[in-house]
């Protein structure tokens, strides 16, 4: 009997080591271009960093700006914390990258609102979920867990340039002129957010910056 043998079709060692190293450049290649690009932690505003956390759908600064202009808290080398107090105008004027702005009233909703707080008539009240937003240091009866980053401290406000008194009020300028105001019940034993709309002359709040992820 003659036996028909089949001729074997293969690749030559080299051809397969070649496409063997194309295979892995291409996947490495693939992982680099799926790598999410690293989160900036700081944007520079008027030549100093601020420190950002990404909140939900947004991106904030997490402390209190304090560039030129503005009044200090005390004799401006106590609680540094709590940045300087800005009137409308100057909130307004204060130059920002690209992308970022002075938060809205919307904005300032959206960012409670991720924490769990529910507001009714531009109000939230004695909701546990208000000290994720606050400072765990620096209230006066109640510190906050700051859970979320954000990092409210109670730096008070000033009127006429009157020196703030701090504690028990968190009160940050939004772009349409009113604030968004976190602050301790009379009684001490709940926070509450309440939305003002002040009229703006005389006036020094706190500011923040935000933009979207």
């Amino acid at each position: 009997m003659i036996r028909i043998s089949k001729k074997r079709y293969g690749f030559p060692t080299s051809t397969v080591w070649i496409i063997l190293c194309l295979l892995i450049l291409t996947a490495g290649k693939q992982n680099q271009d799926n790598t999410p690009a690293p989160q900036a932690t700081t944007v520079s505003i008027n030549g100093k960093d601020y420190p950002v956390r990404t909140i939900g759908n947004q991106v904030w600064t997490v402390a209190n700006y304090e560039g030129p202009g503005g009044i200090a808290y005390g004799t401006g080398n106590e609680k540094s914390e709590y940045g300087r107090y800005y009137t409308l105008d100057e909130a307004k004027a204060i130059v920002v990258p690209a992308g970022w702005r002075l938060p809205t009233r919307q904005d300032y909703t959206t960012l409670a609102e991720s924490q769990g707080v529910v507001f009714s008539a531009n109000r939230a009240t004695a909701q546990e979920a208000i000290k994720k937003l606050t400072s765990t240091t620096n209230w006066r009866t109640i510190p906050g867990t700051n859970a979320s980053g954000f990092n409210a401290y109670p730096a008070g406000y000033s009127y006429q340039n009157s020196a703030p008194i701090d504690g028990d009020i968190s009160e940050f300028w939004t772009a349409e002129g009113t604030t968004f105001s976190i602050q301790e019940d009379a009684q001490g034993k709940a926070h509450n957010i309440v939305f003002y709309g002040n009229e703006s002359v005389g006036y020094r709040f706190n500011v923040r910056f935000v933009k979207n992820t």
